[in-house]
């Protein structure tokens, strides 16, 4: 067994042992919640209907069915429902998921637009409508790929076939729009996160030392005196192989862009508005569900998901991105659960609704995709394994990084 094959069983491994984690922790049957005099029952039930119409109808396990009004009953004891897997996705209200889709089109088309101008920075001769294209296939290709990353290469293989001999230029254009997208969206988070310190202290750290971390890169990066103090090149010259040449790259294509501060400033800008229109999309989504969570909560949860399902696990960030939302929502939002005395239930609940909204955003997006798939049938200068193959190879060969 090769170390690739090994690497990736282990990935698989790690994701399937998530995906058994989140999903012994969704409550897939209805439950009715019954208190009388501080003690607290749970019954199976089968809800008819909308869970959240004033009066549900429910059906019991002898087939019996009976009308309840949530609250306080005349006999003075209390009931509550909690909605399993399955209602809550057959009662979704499909006009708010129609504008959650929507707004996630609108992303891709902004991030498209974005991804052109820094391919006109850096002379490359490309229309808006071939960026595009090349954005929607490369969406197509995040759900082939192992992270939410895979797509990029695809994008840049695109561009240089559309653009022969410009080969470092097209890459620097992927990478910078992937290392700004990253950033816009860890400084939505960091912004939001202030108005709300004392309930996400330990994101707000989380997120602020990326900023920072980022903020000390970025200053090595563009300072020829940083550079020479910390030894980047002779830093970069010992690392292994791979890991350096990838970082060569990376440094190259940030170098570009010493001299267009103006455009990664206002890059930034415009990747901050267009993840506004994206988090809105989880909460429309959010809402069809009846989640139940304050909007101003997503815009703290949704981009730490985001960010960490980068990581190449599973195509699309499959698995690893379940357990972040039943992990997150639970922990944050389970005191929004409603008329459910005990902690660890409502927990669980806001988990399975959070699993829920995880599994159909992430569903919705991949259907989205398949127009990237379809562009791909249409395009006479298809990418091949021989041009991923000769890529690779010229990517081993390459020093990379400028002078300092």
């Amino acid at each position: 067994m090769t170390k690739a094959m090994l690497i990736k069983l282990l990935k698989l491994a790690l994701v399937v042992g998530l995906m058994v984690v989140v999903v012994s922790r969704v409550q897939w049957d209805d439950h009715l919640v019954r208190r009388v005099a501080g003690v607290e029952s749970t019954e199976v039930v089968r809800i008819e209907g909308q869970w959240t119409d004033e009066t549900v109808v429910v059906v019991r396990a002898d087939g019996t069915e009976q009308k309840f009004l949530a609250g306080r009953q005349p006999d003075g004891s209390e009931v509550d429902l909690a909605p399993g897997f399955w209602t809550y996705c057959r009662n979704i209200n499909v006009l708010l998921f129609a504008i959650a889709a929507l707004c996630y089109f609108a992303t891709v088309m902004l991030a498209g637009a974005r991804w052109w101008w820094l391919l006109r920075v850096n002379g490359l001769e490309v229309s808006l409508g071939q960026a595009l294209r090349f954005t929607w296939i490369g969406v197509f290709f995040n759900n082939i790929f192992l992270g939410s990353t895979g797509g990029d290469v695809i994008k840049a293989l695109y561009i240089m076939k559309r653009c022969p001999g410009q080969r470092v230029p097209a890459l620097v254009s992927v990478i910078v729009d992937r290392v700004l997208g990253l950033t816009s969206l860890a400084i939505l988070g960091a912004l939001v996160v202030l108005f709300a310190i004392e309930r996400f202290a330990d994101i707000a750290i989380a997120i602020w030392s990326v900023i920072g971390g980022l903020s000390v890169l970025a200053a090595i990066a563009f300072s020829r005196r940083l550079r020479g103090l910390v030894r980047l090149k002779w830093l970069l010259d010992r690392l292994p192989a791979r890991v350096g040449n990838l970082l060569k790259m990376f440094d190259q294509a940030v170098f570009f862009y010493r001299g267009h501060k103006r455009v990664i400033f206002f890059s930034i800008l415009a990747g901050v508005g267009n993840h506004v229109v994206s988090v809105m999309s989880v909460v429309l989504v959010g809402d069809a569900l009846g989640i139940g969570m304050p909007w101003t909560e997503y815009f703290v949860l949704i981009p730490v998901i985001n960010i960490v399902s980068v990581v190449p696990l599973m195509p699309n960030g499959w698995g690893l991105g379940e357990w972040l939302y039943q992990k997150l929502f639970a922990t944050y939002g389970a005191g929004y659960v409603t008329g459910i005395a005990s902690a660890a239930d409502a927990a669980r609940i806001m988990g399975t609704r959070a699993f829920a909204l995880s599994v159909l955003y992430r569903l919705h997006t991949t259907i989205w995709s398949l127009l990237g798939g379809v562009l791909v049938l249409f395009e006479r200068n298809r990418i091949t394994k021989e041009d991923i193959a000769e890529e690779a190879a010229l990517n081993a060969a390459d020093s990379g990084p400028p002078q300092s």
